[in-house]
Protein backbone atom coordinates (compact mmCIF):
# COMPACT_ATOMS: atom_id res chain seq x y z
CA UNK A 1 0.00 0.00 0.00
CA UNK A 2 1.78 3.33 -0.90
CA UNK A 3 0.51 6.81 -1.81
CA UNK A 4 -3.06 6.31 -1.57
CA UNK A 5 -4.97 7.63 1.73
CA UNK A 6 -5.29 4.57 3.95
CA UNK A 7 -8.88 3.55 5.93
CA UNK A 8 -9.14 1.14 8.40
CA UNK A 9 -12.65 -0.59 9.03
CA UNK A 10 -13.20 -2.82 11.40
CA UNK A 11 -15.78 -5.44 11.26
CA UNK A 12 -15.27 -5.42 7.62
CA UNK A 13 -16.38 -8.94 6.66
CA UNK A 14 -19.95 -8.15 5.71
CA UNK A 15 -23.30 -5.84 5.78
CA UNK A 16 -22.05 -2.15 6.18
CA UNK A 17 -18.75 -2.41 7.26
CA UNK A 18 -17.93 -4.38 3.80
CA UNK A 19 -19.94 -1.67 1.73
CA UNK A 20 -17.99 0.79 3.80
CA UNK A 21 -14.65 -1.34 2.17
CA UNK A 22 -15.90 -0.94 -1.16
CA UNK A 23 -16.96 2.60 -1.67
CA UNK A 24 -13.63 3.40 -0.50
CA UNK A 25 -11.94 1.37 -2.88
CA UNK A 26 -13.96 2.78 -5.65
CA UNK A 27 -12.80 6.35 -4.82
CA UNK A 28 -9.23 5.06 -4.87
CA UNK A 29 -8.00 4.38 -0.97
CA UNK A 30 -6.38 1.63 0.27
CA UNK A 31 -8.06 -0.72 2.93
CA UNK A 32 -6.77 -2.20 6.37
CA UNK A 33 -10.00 -4.45 7.04
CA UNK A 34 -10.91 -6.62 10.04
CA UNK A 35 -12.51 -9.67 10.29
CA UNK A 36 -13.27 -12.10 13.30
CA UNK A 37 -12.67 -15.08 11.00
CA UNK A 38 -10.40 -13.99 8.10
CA UNK A 39 -10.80 -17.65 6.67
CA UNK A 40 -14.48 -16.93 6.44
CA UNK A 41 -14.69 -13.53 4.47
CA UNK A 42 -14.86 -14.45 1.24
CA UNK A 43 -16.36 -11.44 0.00
CA UNK A 44 -13.11 -9.39 1.18
CA UNK A 45 -10.78 -12.10 0.08
CA UNK A 46 -12.28 -11.57 -3.16
CA UNK A 47 -11.90 -7.66 -3.49
CA UNK A 48 -8.09 -8.01 -2.30
CA UNK A 49 -8.19 -10.24 -5.72
CA UNK A 50 -9.48 -7.61 -7.61
CA UNK A 51 -7.68 -5.10 -6.21
CA UNK A 52 -3.88 -6.26 -5.67
CA UNK A 53 -2.09 -4.80 -2.72
CA UNK A 54 -4.82 -2.31 -1.92
CA UNK A 55 -6.94 -4.67 0.65
CA UNK A 56 -4.99 -6.41 3.63
CA UNK A 57 -7.45 -8.41 5.68
CA UNK A 58 -6.63 -8.83 9.52
CA UNK A 59 -7.60 -10.53 12.49
CA UNK A 60 -9.69 -9.31 15.09
CA UNK A 61 -12.02 -10.35 17.48
CA UNK A 62 -13.49 -7.34 19.45
CA UNK A 63 -14.18 -10.13 22.26
CA UNK A 64 -10.59 -10.75 22.42
CA UNK A 65 -9.06 -8.42 25.05
CA UNK A 66 -5.69 -9.12 23.96
CA UNK A 67 -6.31 -9.03 19.98
CA UNK A 68 -7.73 -5.78 20.66
CA UNK A 69 -4.80 -4.56 22.97
CA UNK A 70 -2.18 -5.61 20.60
CA UNK A 71 -3.72 -4.78 17.22
CA UNK A 72 -2.27 -0.93 16.40
CA UNK A 73 1.14 -2.70 16.97
CA UNK A 74 0.71 -4.68 14.23
CA UNK A 75 -0.06 -2.02 11.89
CA UNK A 76 3.58 -0.88 11.01
CA UNK A 77 4.38 2.88 11.01
CA UNK A 78 1.64 3.79 8.83
CA UNK A 79 -0.55 6.44 9.67
CA UNK A 80 -4.71 6.01 9.17
CA UNK A 81 -6.52 9.06 7.49
CA UNK A 82 -9.66 7.00 8.57
CA UNK A 83 -10.56 4.40 11.21
CA UNK A 84 -14.25 3.26 11.10
CA UNK A 85 -15.25 0.99 14.17
CA UNK A 86 -17.74 -1.11 12.99
CA UNK A 87 -18.24 -4.01 14.91
CA UNK A 88 -21.74 -4.79 16.65
CA UNK A 89 -24.07 -7.17 17.59
CA UNK A 90 -28.22 -7.00 18.49
CA UNK A 91 -28.22 -8.25 21.72
CA UNK A 92 -30.39 -11.14 22.59
CA UNK A 93 -33.83 -11.71 20.60
CA UNK A 94 -36.19 -11.03 23.82
CA UNK A 95 -34.33 -7.22 23.76
CA UNK A 96 -35.57 -7.34 27.51
CA UNK A 97 -33.75 -5.13 30.59
CA UNK A 98 -36.22 -7.11 32.64
CA UNK A 99 -35.33 -10.64 30.78
CA UNK A 100 -31.53 -10.18 30.29
CA UNK A 101 -29.45 -11.85 32.28
CA UNK A 102 -25.71 -10.69 33.07
CA UNK A 103 -24.02 -12.75 30.49
CA UNK A 104 -26.24 -11.27 28.17
CA UNK A 105 -25.83 -7.57 29.17
CA UNK A 106 -22.03 -8.40 29.34
CA UNK A 107 -21.47 -9.32 26.21
CA UNK A 108 -23.43 -6.87 24.25
CA UNK A 109 -21.85 -3.41 26.18
CA UNK A 110 -18.54 -5.46 25.79
CA UNK A 111 -19.19 -5.85 21.78
CA UNK A 112 -21.01 -2.57 20.90
CA UNK A 113 -19.45 0.15 24.03
CA UNK A 114 -16.30 -1.42 25.54
CA UNK A 115 -13.78 -3.15 22.60
CA UNK A 116 -14.93 0.23 20.56
CA UNK A 117 -13.59 2.48 23.05
CA UNK A 118 -10.80 0.24 23.89
CA UNK A 119 -9.45 -0.52 20.37
CA UNK A 120 -10.33 3.72 19.36
CA UNK A 121 -7.52 4.59 22.20
CA UNK A 122 -4.87 2.24 20.94
CA UNK A 123 -5.55 4.10 17.38
CA UNK A 124 -5.52 7.32 17.96
CA UNK A 125 -1.86 7.45 17.72
CA UNK A 126 -1.81 5.46 14.26
CA UNK A 127 -4.61 8.38 13.37
CA UNK A 128 -3.18 10.98 10.82
CA UNK A 129 -2.54 14.73 12.32
CA UNK A 130 -4.72 17.25 11.02
CA UNK A 131 -6.91 15.43 8.36
CA UNK A 132 -7.32 12.46 10.31
CA UNK A 133 -11.01 11.02 11.49
CA UNK A 134 -12.19 8.45 13.95
CA UNK A 135 -15.41 7.31 13.89
CA UNK A 136 -17.96 4.77 15.48
CA UNK A 137 -20.40 2.80 13.57
CA UNK A 138 -23.46 3.97 16.59
CA UNK A 139 -27.53 4.30 15.58
CA UNK A 140 -30.08 6.51 16.04
CA UNK A 141 -31.55 4.35 19.00
CA UNK A 142 -28.21 5.19 20.77
CA UNK A 143 -29.83 8.98 21.32
CA UNK A 144 -31.31 9.49 25.29
CA UNK A 145 -33.05 12.43 23.45
CA UNK A 146 -34.89 10.32 20.59
CA UNK A 147 -35.84 7.05 22.72
CA UNK A 148 -39.57 6.35 22.01
CA UNK A 149 -39.26 2.92 23.90
CA UNK A 150 -38.37 -1.04 22.37
CA UNK A 151 -35.48 -2.51 21.86
CA UNK A 152 -33.93 -1.04 24.93
CA UNK A 153 -31.02 -3.28 25.48
CA UNK A 154 -29.45 -2.51 22.24
CA UNK A 155 -30.73 1.04 22.30
CA UNK A 156 -28.49 1.10 25.70
CA UNK A 157 -25.43 -0.57 24.15
CA UNK A 158 -25.37 2.33 21.32
CA UNK A 159 -25.96 5.12 24.13
CA UNK A 160 -23.06 4.07 26.25
CA UNK A 161 -20.80 3.66 22.96
CA UNK A 162 -21.64 7.88 22.42
CA UNK A 163 -21.59 8.56 25.83
CA UNK A 164 -17.71 6.59 25.85
CA UNK A 165 -17.02 8.58 22.62
CA UNK A 166 -17.88 11.80 24.20
CA UNK A 167 -15.44 10.90 26.89
CA UNK A 168 -12.64 9.77 24.44
CA UNK A 169 -12.87 13.13 22.71
CA UNK A 170 -12.97 14.95 25.64
CA UNK A 171 -9.70 13.23 26.72
CA UNK A 172 -8.02 13.92 23.18
CA UNK A 173 -8.67 17.47 23.33
CA UNK A 174 -10.08 17.90 19.99
CA UNK A 175 -6.59 17.00 18.39
CA UNK A 176 -8.99 15.20 15.50
CA UNK A 177 -12.16 15.08 14.39
CA UNK A 178 -14.42 12.55 16.30
CA UNK A 179 -17.82 11.00 14.38
CA UNK A 180 -20.69 9.45 15.57
CA UNK A 181 -22.55 7.84 13.17
CA UNK A 182 -25.89 6.49 12.39
CA UNK A 183 -25.81 4.51 8.72
CA UNK A 184 -29.43 4.49 8.73
CA UNK A 185 -32.17 1.63 8.63
CA UNK A 186 -30.44 -0.72 5.87
CA UNK A 187 -30.73 -4.17 4.47
CA UNK A 188 -28.64 -6.14 6.55
CA UNK A 189 -28.26 -9.29 8.69
CA UNK A 190 -29.07 -7.05 11.45
CA UNK A 191 -31.62 -4.38 10.03
CA UNK A 192 -33.89 -7.06 8.13
CA UNK A 193 -34.77 -7.18 4.56
CA UNK A 194 -37.67 -4.64 5.13
CA UNK A 195 -35.02 -2.16 6.00
CA UNK A 196 -35.25 1.30 4.31
CA UNK A 197 -31.88 2.14 3.25
CA UNK A 198 -29.60 -0.26 0.81
CA UNK A 199 -25.91 -0.95 1.99
CA UNK A 200 -24.66 0.84 -1.04
CA UNK A 201 -26.53 4.45 -0.34
CA UNK A 202 -25.66 3.76 3.42
CA UNK A 203 -21.97 3.14 2.66
CA UNK A 204 -22.16 5.43 0.19
CA UNK A 205 -23.35 7.99 2.40
CA UNK A 206 -21.24 7.65 5.27
CA UNK A 207 -17.77 8.02 3.58
CA UNK A 208 -19.51 11.64 1.91
CA UNK A 209 -19.97 12.67 5.77
CA UNK A 210 -16.27 11.04 6.67
CA UNK A 211 -14.35 12.71 3.93
CA UNK A 212 -17.18 16.13 4.49
CA UNK A 213 -15.70 16.50 8.50
CA UNK A 214 -11.88 15.59 7.92
CA UNK A 215 -10.08 18.45 9.29
CA UNK A 216 -12.90 19.79 11.71
CA UNK A 217 -11.17 18.31 14.66
CA UNK A 218 -15.16 17.83 16.64
CA UNK A 219 -17.47 15.21 17.77
CA UNK A 220 -21.07 15.28 16.00
CA UNK A 221 -23.34 12.73 15.38
CA UNK A 222 -24.48 12.43 12.39
CA UNK A 223 -26.89 10.23 10.18
CA UNK A 224 -25.60 8.89 6.85
CA UNK A 225 -27.04 11.85 4.82
CA UNK A 226 -24.83 14.70 7.13
CA UNK A 227 -28.09 15.00 8.86
CA UNK A 228 -27.33 15.79 12.90
CA UNK A 229 -29.05 13.64 15.56
CA UNK A 230 -29.69 14.68 19.27
CA UNK A 231 -27.69 13.20 21.72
Amino acid sequence: MANHPIALIVGANRGIGLGVVTEFLARGWDIVATARRPAEAHALASLAQTHPGRVEVKLLDMNEPAQVDGFAGGLGPRLLDVALVNAGVAGPEHRSASQATAQEIGALMVTNAIAPIRLARHLVARIRPGTGVLAFTSSVMGSVALNAGGHELYRASKAALNSLSRGLYGELGGQLTLLTLHPGWVRTDMGGSGAAVSVADSARGMVDVILREQGRHHHVFLDYTGKEIAW
